[in-house]
């Protein structure tokens, strides 16, 4: 009994470090793959940073800056696409900025314009549209033929475009 009575604090003890053992076992298991996957970025670090270079040069070409907040994105964008379409000889019957469409990561921003004039002027203007950056979209579009269709004449067309500009949110 004596020799029961010491030997139990031993085995207690012995059970306690196996389950302690044991559960820090369990949690490397766990960490293995974590710290192999960061291993990895950092050996991939230099990789990662031409890469997020990249990103913000390609983000820089396609959406307006985070900087800059969202009307005058708005303005500059709509101040772009009129002269625009005046330099192609159009006449712009109305032009509008419309309300902030917010995202995760960019904000989008549409824009209305209403125009008159001929078919190479619409053409010529969206040509010059194609060359902006950063970019305008244009998300859809209607064309119609002002007054009687002569095949002999230049027609003249009303269009609505709906383009779109992205800002970069911070």
């Amino acid at each position: 009994l004596t020799l029961a009575l010491l030997l139990a604090p031993l085995v207690w003890l012995g059970l306690y470090a196996a389950d302690k053992h044991e559960l820090a076992q369990k949690r490397i298991e766990q960490a293995e793959p974590r710290y192999a996957r960061l291993l990895g970025l950092v050996a991939r670090r230099e990789d990662i940073g031409q890469f997020t270079t990249e990103a913000n040069q390609i983000t820089a070409r396609l959406a307006f800056p985070a900087a800059q907040d969202a009307a005058q994105t708005g303005s500059e964008a709509q101040q772009r696409i009129r002269s625009i379409f005046a330099d192609s000889k159009l006449d712009i019957g109305s032009i509008q900025v419309l309300p902030v469409k917010e995202g995760p990561h960019f904000d989008r921003i549409p824009i209305n314009l209403r125009v008159e004039g001929d078919l190479a002027g619409i053409h010529n203007a969206l040509t010059l549209l194609a060359t902006q950056s950063p970019v305008i979209g244009l998300e859809n579009w209607t064309l119609q033929t002002i007054g009687a269709v002569r095949p002999a004449s230049n027609q003249r067309l009303g269009a609505q475009f709906n383009f779109f500009v992205v800002r970069a949110r911070s």
